[in-house]
């Protein structure tokens, strides 16, 4: 027998043994890298994002490598269609500085994002979807600023996309969060989707409620507060080529941060959140594309916080196309002490000519070299020490800065 069959038989037996076909695994993840410098003041890439704004806008405006690397095994495919499958996902950050990075660094790490298995087209389950696990579970985000607005991923179990009517559908999700050794907490999610409005797009609501679970050492500290929150979405597909979100979210108490899933059980029951959120992205035609977003959050006693932002993006060529990104921030503190109650403001502007994978929007993987403008107030100024990303000071009492560089992103 020769080496090269001696190399084959293993892989052959272990596939026998399973009975797993090449055809049930999916490879698939997501990159974003790169390099660059401020050119105003020296030294490595400054990104820059208002304090108190729940994200920043990206386009030449990231200062980290990152990677998501996931994996889909079909496990079980009964006759009938039902199906078992497998997802697992990693992640790993870095700050781009070496060729060699250990994970043993500060601002380097990996973890673990998704780990779970469910069972699909069940017929006792309404045709939906059972599963259990840690995984990212009906994210809503704006792409252009990398802002989940809805999301409540996390270790849980669920029932999912159990049909109702023609068009209507059911999710339930039980999670689970410990927020330390002493307070945890259970959120119970439900989602009712596909609620049609004719010609008019359809809506989504779903109700998330918290019930906090601590030691009595816990809830002496005020750990052990409840919450809850509502979501209201409408969608529609087909505008100006592409499609229009928006969103109306409410949340109090643990669930008041609305777009984290992390609920905080030292948030008073009376602490709510109010929060807008339109998205827009269109393809005219093969040479336009692009996306535009308007969020308007009021945490109450807090502050309010107004973000608008707009990607047009030209298709020169199928290979090479001109993009640029305009984007502004403002936080308006409505609590705490006179300096800290002056309204922060940022502008940032990005042009960034690209080579990419095809037209479209969404075309990917994206070879950028940019150039970044931003200017702010002096009260951001005043509050940051000098704007930027980990690097407070640099700028001083200056109030713009700009950068340039390179990066790629891609998924697959």
């Amino acid at each position: 027998m020769n080496r090269k069959m001696l190399k084959v038989l293993p892989i052959a037996a272990a596939a026998a043994l399973t009975g797993l076909s090449a055809q049930a695994f999916e490879f698939h993840g997501y990159l974003r890298s790169g390099g660059g410098s401020t050119m105003s003041k020296n030294g490595g890439q400054t990104c820059f994002q208002l304090p108190g704004a729940y994200a920043k806008y990206r386009l030449g405006n990231e200062c980290e490598t990152y990677a998501e690397l996931a994996a889909d095994q079909d496990l079980f495919e009964g006759k009938d269609g039902v199906k078992f499958v497998y997802h697992g996902r990693l992640a790993y950050i870095s700050d781009q500085q070496q060729d060699y990075e250990s994970f043993k660094a500060d601002g380097r790490d990996a973890a673990l994002r998704e780990n779970w298995i469910e069972a699909k087209n069940l017929p006792f389950a309404g045709g939906g979807t059972v599963w259990a696990g840690k995984r990212f579970y009906e994210r809503n985000d704006i792409h252009i600023n990398d802002f989940y607005y809805w999301d409540t991923s996390g270790y849980g179990v669920g029932i999912q996309d159990v049909k109702v009517s023609d068009t209507l559908k059911f999710s339930y999700a039980l999670f689970r969060n410990g927020n330390s050794s002493e307070s945890a907490t259970t959120r119970h999610d439900f989602r009712l989707g596909g609620i049609g409005l004719g010609g008019f797009g359809d809506l989504t609501v779903g109700v998330q409620l918290n019930t906090a679970d601590a030691t009595d050492a816990a809830k002496a500290a005020g750990q052990d507060n409840d919450g809850q929150a509502i979501t209201v979405q409408h969608f529609i597909g087909g505008v100006l080529g592409g499609f229009n979100k928006f969103a109306v979210q409410w949340g109090k108490g643990s669930a008041r941060n609305l777009s984290l899933p992390y609920p905080d059980n030292g948030e008073d029951e009376d602490n709510k959140t109010f929060r807008i959120v339109e998205m827009l992205q269109w393809q005219l035609n093969p040479s336009f594309s692009g996306m535009a977003t308007l969020i308007y959050q009021d945490q109450k006693d807090n502050y309010k916080w107004t973000s608008f932002g707009i990607r047009p993006v030209w298709h020169v060529t199928d290979y090479f196309k001109v993009q640029a990104e305009y984007g502004y921030d403002q936080v308006k503190p409505t609590s705490g002490d006179a300096v800290n109650r002056q309204t922060r403001k940022l502008n940032k502007i990005t042009v960034a000519p690209t080579i990419v994978a095809g037209r479209g929007f969404w075309a990917r993987p994206e070879l950028r070299l940019f150039y970044t403008y931003a200017k702010w107030n002096d009260a951001a100024r005043d509050l940051w020490g000098g704007v930027a990303g980990g690097t407070a000071g640099r700028f001083g009492s200056d109030t713009n800065g700009s950068t340039i560089g390179f990066q790629v992103e891609s998924w697959w």
